[in-house]
């Protein structure tokens, strides 16, 4: 079967999620609801509404971290669901990518941030000691992260080699559209990192609306539902920063 037959599936699926993402008309009803109950019963009443529904007035950062991460694995399982078995890898491989920076950071100081092992999916990387247990990372497929990271390599540059060994052979045009979409990704990156503070909300949003536009010109290819699922990780990004600023600011001005 051609990959247009084979995604026409997948475009209709990915289609439908995307019509229900957060627009910026949604952040901007938002934006001035300060409280952090106000705002989960607000956004209750936009596109968040799934994000958000396991989430109540007592949920602290923790809460909110670990329910974010939750929600995206959940995007990358289903979608993982919907592509033909040959592209099941590179699409379950996306999961590990908003982990990234807290694997590079355990890697590099020999020790696993706290808060991953009280989180249900990350606690078996972490050891008894609480360092990042070398052996599990290896199960899990994480094997050249760890290699990566004693070589001193970007672990994002390393990611995506990896997912695009785990991509099936396609033709050259949805073989290139996998690559400018790497390249917009990797691009994105450079500039986050090198931006000042105030620039790099700026940045995402820029992200979000080259990903938008991404995900039309890619019709029916494979290319399509991975710029779909890292719009999703944007839109995600943005609502736990709009969820933990105003969870610590309440616990703020409560004491």
């Amino acid at each position: 079967m051609s990959a247009p037959a084979a995604f026409g599936y997948v475009q209709a699926r990915v289609q439908a999620r995307l019509a229900g993402l957060p627009r910026e008309g949604d952040w901007q009803r938002l934006e001035a609801t300060r409280s952090f109950s106000a705002f989960l019963e607000e956004s209750r009443t936009t596109a968040l509404k799934p994000w958000v529904v396991g989430l109540s007035g007592t949920s602290d950062a923790h809460d909110i971290d670990r329910g974010v991460r939750a929600i995206f694995r959940a995007e990358v399982d289903a979608a993982a669901r919907w592509v033909p078995d040959a592209w099941r890898a590179a699409v379950r491989w996306v999961q590990w990518l908003p982990q990234l920076p807290a694997l590079a950071q355990g890697l590099r100081a020999g020790r696993a941030p706290e808060w991953m092992a009280r989180d249900p999916f990350l606690a078996g990387l972490v050891g008894a000691q609480g360092e990042l247990d070398r052996a599990a990372l290896q199960a899990a497929g994480l094997g050249l992260l760890v290699e990566a990271a004693a070589e001193g390599r970007d672990l994002a540059e390393v990611w995506i080699v990896e997912w695009r060994g785990r991509c099936p052979s396609v033709r050259r045009r949805f073989r290139e559209s996998l690559d400018r979409l790497a390249a917009t990704l990797l691009d994105h990156q450079r500039q986050f990192l090198a931006a000042a503070p105030d620039r790099t909300w700026p940045l995402r949003r820029d992200l979000d609306h080259r990903l938008r536009h991404l995900f039309h010109v890619f019709l029916l290819q494979p290319a399509g539902l991975f710029a779909y699922l890292a719009l999703v990780a944007v839109e995600l990004e943005r609502l736990r920063a709009a969820l933990v600023s105003r969870a610590l600011f309440g616990a703020e001005a409560s004491r």
